[in-house]
């Protein structure tokens, strides 16, 4: 399928997932509001660097839209561990006001690997929390080092810059990329608190196999 096909069809599946998703309909938390506000923010969020990843790839940009990958894998990765697997203080950290101090505090947060292994940990209480940890942890297995790579400059981003991308290798980059914007898409499906939102949000990807890379282990 050709690369303008390809995002055709992302575009496509993000609409779907839009017209599903009402922001004014999410509910006003609790006492565990922060959690929840957060992981509907880091959500939204990694769905945002989908939409930029697939810019930068129909600009020609596909050096700086593999690192804009990471950075959706990370938002998704965080969006699930606030939700399921993030400790009262972890959240209040995560959720300060930005100052030096608190800056200073967030890092001593988990980074991805980190919160993939609180997310597996999680799911022997929570079962909501398998599905993620178990989706999150196979692309974190293939896909880290690399995207390392290319995030710091590496031998990846050097010779792909030079040589140039195969097409299969930038079909991939979006296919993977719509793996993602799904997982982040049934976490906001969850937080709307909306059961039947939820069972058609885990449905969303049929009819776009053609432009996902499935997520779970095969």
């Amino acid at each position: 399928m050709p690369i303008e096909q390809i995002l055709r069809r992302s575009e496509e599946l993000d609409e779907t997932i839009v017209r599903m998703l009402d922001p004014d309909t999410y509910p006003v938390y609790g006492p565990d509001g922060l959690r929840m506000g957060l992981s509907v923010t880091a959500a939204s969020l990694s769905l945002e660097h989908a939409r930029a990843l697939r810019l930068l790839v129909a600009g020609g940009f596909v050096s700086s839209a593999v690192p804009t990958m990471r950075m959706q894998f990370e938002a998704t990765t965080r969006s699930a561990w606030l939700l399921f697997a993030a400790t009262d203080a972890q959240v209040a950290a995560a959720g300060a006001p930005l100052t030096a101090e608190t800056e200073e505090a967030a890092r001593d947060l988990p980074m991805a690997t980190g919160m993939i292994k609180e997310l597996a940990k999680a799911s022997a209480n929570v079962p909501a929390a398998n599905a993620p940890a178990v989706m999150l942890g196979q692309f974190n297995r293939l896909q880290r080092n690399a995207l390392n790579s290319f995030v710091h400059g590496g031998i990846h981003a050097l010779r792909r810059h030079e040589e140039g991308y195969p097409v299969q290798m930038v079909r991939q980059l979006v296919e993977c990329s719509n793996g993602l914007v799904t997982i982040g898409a049934m976490l906001l499906a969850i937080l709307s608190g909306d059961t039947v939102l939820m069972r058609r949000m885990n449905r969303v990807h049929e009819g776009f196999e053609d432009c996902i890379t499935p997520m779970l282990p095969t």
